[in-house]
C-alpha cells in the first residue's frame, strides 16, 4: 500500500473537519478505498497510522504495518538519488532530479501500435513495455540498474511488467546482451536508456550497427534521445542522425515533442 503527499493533504483536511472516514487511493490512483479515521489517525489492517502534518511534497510513501517509508534512496554505487514521484496519473521515476519515462515517448509507442517481437531496452518503470504489449506478441525488456528494479517492483502501475505472459523481463546490460540475441529477429526495437552521460556508449555508431543487425528488414527502431546541455545549444538528435545513417538506417524521422527518432532498416 502506498500513499502520496497529495493524499496526505486530503486526509489532513478530513481530519481537520472531524471526518470519521475518507475515500482515498492506496495504489497511486489505480483504485479507491474507503478508510476509517480514528483519533486523527488512519486505520489500516488494524494498525493506527499517524500522518505527518507537513509531508514532503512530490513524494510517495510505502505503508509497512504502522510505519511510513519514503520511496526514495541514495545509491553510493551510482552516486544517484532514486525517487518515485506522484502525478495526477501514473507516478514517474526520478534519478538525481532527472525524470525518466517521458509520457510523450510512451504516447508515441501507443500511437505507432508496434507488432510482432519487440526488444525494449531501458525498462525503467516498465510503461513502454506494458504499452507495447497491448499490440505486440512478445516483449523482451532489459534493465541494468538494480535500484530502478527495486522501485519498479514497488510501483503499483508497474506490476503488469511481471505478470503479463507477453513480457520477458531481464536484468542485464544491453551492451552485453545484444551480441547474444539473434540477428534479423526483432520486428521493432525500442531504446529509452535515460541519461546520456551514464549511457553514452548506447549512442555510438557501433551500437547502432548492432541494433541494425538485430532488426528484421523494413522494421523500425524507436529511439528516445535525452536533451543534455539543452541550454547550451547542444542537440544530441542532430549528433546521432548521421550515425544512424552510417549504420544503414533509412526513413529517419525526428519527433521534437517526443524527443525521439524513428528509423527503418533497409
Amino acid at each position: 500500500m502506498i500513499l502520496s503527499s497529495t493524499d496526505f493533504e486530503k486526509i489532513n483536511h478530513a481530519i481537520t473537519n472531524k471526518k470519521d472516514k475518507i475515500e482515498i487511493s492506496l495504489d497511486l490512483n489505480l483504485t479507491k478505498t474507503i478508510i476509517q479515521i480514528k483519533d486523527g489517525k488512519l486505520v489500516l489492517n488494524k494498525y493506527l497510522i499517524e500522518l505527518p502534518k507537513q509531508p514532503k511534497t512530490k513524494t510517495c510513501f510505502l505503508i509497512r504495518k504502522n510505519k511510513l517509508e519514503t520511496i526514495q534512496f541514495f545509491s553510493r554505487e551510482t552516486n544517484s538519488l532514486y525517487k518515485l514521484i506522484p502525478t495526477s496519473n501514473k507516478p514517474i521515476l526520478q534519478i538525481s532530479g532527472t525524470s525518466m519515462h517521458k509520457k510523450e515517448f510512451v504516447d508515441l509507442i501507443k500511437k505507432e501500435k508496434p507488432k510482432g517481437t519487440i526488444l525494449d531496452s531501458g525498462t525503467g518503470l516498465g510503461y513502454t513495455a506494458i504499452q507495447a504489449a497491448k499490440t505486440a506478441n512478445k516483449i523482451i525488456t532489459i534493465e541494468l540498474d538494480p535500484n530502478v528494479i527495486e522501485i519498479t517492483k514497488i510501483n503499483p502501475w508497474s506490476q503488469e511488467l511481471f505478470n503479463n505472459p507477453k513480457i520477458e523481463f531481464k536484468k542485464g546490460n544491453l551492451e552485453n546482451e545484444l551480441p547474444n540475441l539473434p540477428n534479423n529477429h526483432f520486428d521493432n526495437i525500442i531504446q529509452d536508456t535515460g541519461e546520456f552521460k551514464k549511457t553514452g556508449n548506447l549512442f555510438s555508431l557501433s551500437h547502432y550497427q548492432e541494433i541494425y543487425n538485430k532488426l528484421k528488414s523494413k522494421r523500425n527502431f524507436y529511439h528516445y534521445v535525452p536533451r543534455p546541455q539543452k541550454t547550451k545549444g547542444r542537440s544530441l538528435i542532430n549528433e546521432i542522425i548521421p550515425r544512424l545513417t552510417q549504420a544503414g538506417f533509412k526513413k529517419i524521422e525526428q519527433y521534437d515533442k517526443e524527443s525521439a527518432v524513428k528509423c527503418t532498416k533497409s
